[in-house]
């Protein structure tokens, strides 16, 4: 009995020392090869380990998760690039999706992977800081290289905020497309991390009346967006004209890498004509939209989609202005969106006769009636 005891204790013993020893010769690749064989592409991996980032509480299956990854870690060796991060438009990402009605409307499932996964850039973590770096910076190779590519700009600015396919259809993305090192690219006009423009990604401002119908469209569409939700969300104009004044000529020293300054000016003064036609065009819409469902005709459901469609088609006139594309400054947003101002006129022009054509029905038929009960035998 002693000796099976003995040969028991000395079987587990023989164990521990096992598996401490294969605990200590494991790596963090043996269980996470596909990020180790990445980060050892890296250039942090001649003077960073996986502690440095995750620290070491985690060290094998069943231990402690390790620790999450955030702009304050980050922090520790790139505090410049992570306060001019903190300072632009990326940091409130997910501010700005949490401020639009729809988003807690929609099936969680949804939201997870058609809206998430891009605005993420701005996540809020409990540490208190915003963003996450590997949006931009892959992991586990952190390359500044292909984060300044504009093909990791377009994984995002697609779809319903197109910037890639504008700046992709322009004169500097065919430039890129042939001649990749001789074209500007996105962060050549916005830079890298700090990324924040005059007008904003509603395309609005406060102040300057001098342009009072242009300054009435403003103030209704800033009404309608915070109906909407995108107008709640922060920063999402500058605070004074003096303030969009000072970004306009930040963006001005840029194109004068590669332009002249009158030319530069020129060209972004045209498309702030553009912005001030769509503008104007938008206004007539909302106006339409609140007249409709003012007078019944149409439903709360029905004014949001309209506004949610000019909107939108607001904004690609603008932006494709800004980016070089006629494509999308007239056949995807200018003409589209006086064809929505038109289609939805002529529509409740439509239902009125249909409206006017039953009431004189109802006049004829009683007016027969009247003359047939004053006539009759």
């Amino acid at each position: 009995m002693n000796r099976k005891v003995v040969f028991l204790a000395f079987f587990v013993l023989l164990t521990l020392i096992t598996v401490q020893t294969v605990s200590a010769e494991d790596t963090c690749e043996t269980c996470h090869p596909g990020p180790a064989n990445d980060f050892a592409q890296s250039s942090k991996a001649a003077f960073l380990e996986c502690q440095d980032c995750h620290r070491s509480e985690h060290n094998g299956p069943g231990t402690s998760e390790p620790t999450e990854v955030t702009p304050k870690t980050c922090e520790t060796c790139h505090e410049e690039k992570v306060n001019e991060f903190s300072n632009g438009k990326h940091a409130l990402g997910w501010e700005a999706m949490e401020a639009v009605p729809t988003f807690h409307q929609m099936p969680e499932a949804v939201t997870d992977m058609g809206c998430v996964p891009c605005h993420s850039i701005g996540f809020i973590w409990e540490d208190g800081s915003k963003g996450r770096c590997d949006t931009c910076h892959t992991r586990h190779t952190f390359s500044a290289e292909e984060a300044s590519k504009p093909e990791a700009c377009g994984t995002c600015h697609t779809g319903d905020h197109p910037h890639y396919e504008m700046w992709e259809n322009s004169k500097h993305g065919m430039l890129y497309a042939m001649n990749s090192d001789r074209a500007p690219t996105c962060i050549t006009c916005h830079d890298s991390h700090e990324v924040i423009t005059a007008w904003g990604f509603l395309g609005l401002r406060p102040g300057d009346q001098d342009d009072p119908e242009w300054y009435k469209a403003r103030q209704k569409i800033i009404t309608t967006m915070e109906t909407m939700g995108p107008a709640l969300a922060p920063n999402v104009m500058r605070d004074s004209f003096e303030e969009w004044e000072e970004l306009r000529e930040e963006m001005i020293s840029r194109c004068e890498m590669c332009h002249s300054e009158s030319f530069s000016r020129r060209e972004l003064k045209k498309g702030d004509d553009l912005l001030r036609e769509a503008d104007i065009a938008m206004a007539h819409l909302i106006d339409l939209a609140n007249i409709l469902h003012g007078t019944g005709i149409i439903d709360d459901k029905t004014r949001f989609s309209m506004y949610r469609e000019g909107t939108a088609h607001r904004f690609s006139t603008f932006m494709g202005g800004f980016h070089n594309s006629a494509k999308y400054a007239w056949d995807e947003g200018y003409l589209a969106l006086a064809q929505t101002l038109i289609g939805e006129r002529d529509a409740a022009i439509e239902h009125v006769w249909d409206i006017a054509g039953v009431v004189l029905g109802v006049i004829g038929i009683s007016l027969v009636s009247w003359y047939w009960y004053k006539n009759r035998a």
